[in-house]
């Protein structure tokens, strides 16, 4: 007998119908186990759970194929307040986004892809690595980049130059650009601005050198943040290759900078701290120059800073200024501080207000940077040696129909209060050391009451 293991007596495998049955509803089983979770309904049927009324991201990332599990209530929040929760915590910790990220794949999904939540970049004690991966995680997006090193630390001048190596090449992409430095270090501007003050690019080939596509231009930038006290390089420094289009918010302390129409010409916001480099007439020429670019401004703080100078600053002459006055047709708010290491309101400050215009201001702010908010309380120092002259000053500059003015450490002088409110027909809020007064008891006290006409009693 022939055995059952020769080739001419196997048998051909065919599937049995029994069989076929077990595998057609096997896979009917599964496929109506899988939820397509790109393609919800716009509107459910009201019979479906009420965890699931109102079709979201959220929805699409929890749906589950089992219809009886129990679902958190935070998974039934919308996508917009999830995003607008994760965006707050990061502005704290720039590891919070990673956090949360890592605590279930329906909050790691919507934070990858909601990319405006990468867009800052505060460099600190982090490595380089994590802001990579932020700026790729960004895409598009414009980026708001800091560069804060640590209080009472010197800065650490390879990890800036690093830091900057990083973010030139995005440099377009920025909505604002912040550095601050509380520390002294020595060539610290140059090695923090020099990436972006490049003219051009010059690429050498064998038909000769051509000029490329700058790639220092701000095109995108909004809000630009320079700050450095301790500041003793007196270079004039000229950023973005001039080209800025969008900025109109600028803080400035302890700098020079090339003041260039394409880039200040839109301001709408000054905060500028003059470097102290120059003094007296010059110092004033060169801020009226600035002002004078910047004439749609509609706040400005401006506060004069001495120092020490150990050789001669070059300073080129603004020979544009006229000899009249400069109009600010659009300011509404202006500030003038005075710093804490000087003893009396600077000159340039004074002969700075007599040749500004401003017929539209609203608002008049006085601040002493000697006088802190924790120490108003317990310390108080006598006024300026010329609060009287300045104020006689602001009663001809200032227009009379301000409608705030707020007077604080050295610049409050009592005896005078009631004069200013008096020139200031307008006025509705007047504010002495943080403390609003009121108006109408000043106006009992002194047996004068104002009328609605602006006439007094």
């Amino acid at each position: 007998m022939p055995s059952i293991l020769r080739r001419s007596r196997r048998r051909e495998l065919i599937l049995t119908k029994s069989f076929k049955n077990a595998i057609q509803e096997k896979s009917i089983y599964c496929s109506s186990s899988v939820v397509d979770r790109t393609n919800f309904p716009s509107s459910p049927s009201p019979s479906k759970s009420p965890d699931f009324a109102r079709p979201s991201l959220t929805l699409s990332l929890y749906r589950s194929p089992i219809s009886n599990l129990q679902h958190h209530p935070i998974h039934t929040l919308p996508p917009e307040l999830l995003i607008r929760v994760f965006e707050l915590g990061s502005f704290d910790d720039a590891l919070f986004l990673i956090t949360i990220s890592h605590v279930c794949h329906p909050w790691r999904m919507l934070a990858i892809h909601t990319h405006t939540l990468w867009r800052r970049l505060s460099f600190d004690s982090h490595g380089l690595r994590l802001w990579k991966e932020r700026i790729a995680r960004a895409r598009g997006c414009s980026l708001d980049i800091t560069i804060t090193p640590p209080q009472h630390r010197f800065p650490d001048i390879d990890a800036l130059a690093l830091q900057l190596h990083l973010i030139v090449p995005h440099i377009s992409r920025a909505r604002s650009f912040e550095l601050r430095f509380s520390s002294y270090s020595p060539f610290l501007w140059n090695t923090a601005l020099g990436p972006i003050c490049h003219q051009e690019q010059r690429d050498n080939d064998s038909m000769g050198a051509h000029t490329c596509a700058p790639f220092v231009h701000a095109l995108r930038l909004e809000k630009l943040t320079l700050c450095f006290p301790e500041n003793d390089d007196s270079k004039e420094f000229g950023l973005f290759a001039g080209v800025a289009p969008r900025l109109h918010h600028v803080t400035l302390d302890g700098i020079r900078l090339t003041w260039l129409p394409g880039l200040y010409g839109r301001l709408t916001h000054l905060d500028y701290t003059h470097h102290g480099f120059t003094t007296g007439s010059i110092a004033v020429g060169e801020v009226l120059g600035m002002i004078r670019i910047s004439c749609a401004l509609r706040e400005l703080r401006i506060c004069f800073r001495r120092r020490m100078l150990d050789g001669e600053v070059l300073c080129l002459s603004h020979d544009g200024v006229p000899a009249g006055q400069i109009h600010l047709l659009q300011l509404e708010r202006l500030v003038l501080a005075v710093d804490k290491s000087d003893i009396n309101i600077p000159p340039e400050l004074t002969s700075l207000l007599s040749r500004l215009s401003v017929p539209n201001l609203r608002e008049l702010h006085l601040v002493d940077l000697r006088c802190q908010p924790a120490n108003r309380r317990w310390w108080k120092s006598a006024p300026f040696p010329g609060l009287r002259a300045a104020l006689s000053l602001f009663e001809v500059t200032i227009p009379s129909s301000i409608k705030v003015l707020a007077m604080a450490g050295r610049w409050a002088d009592h005896s005078s209060i009631l004069s200013l409110a008096k020139r200031f027909r307008e006025l509705r809020n007047l504010e002495v050391d943080g403390v609003e007064k009121d108006l109408v008891h000043m106006y009992c006290l002194s047996g004068d009451l104002p009328l609605h006409d602006g006439a007094w009693i």
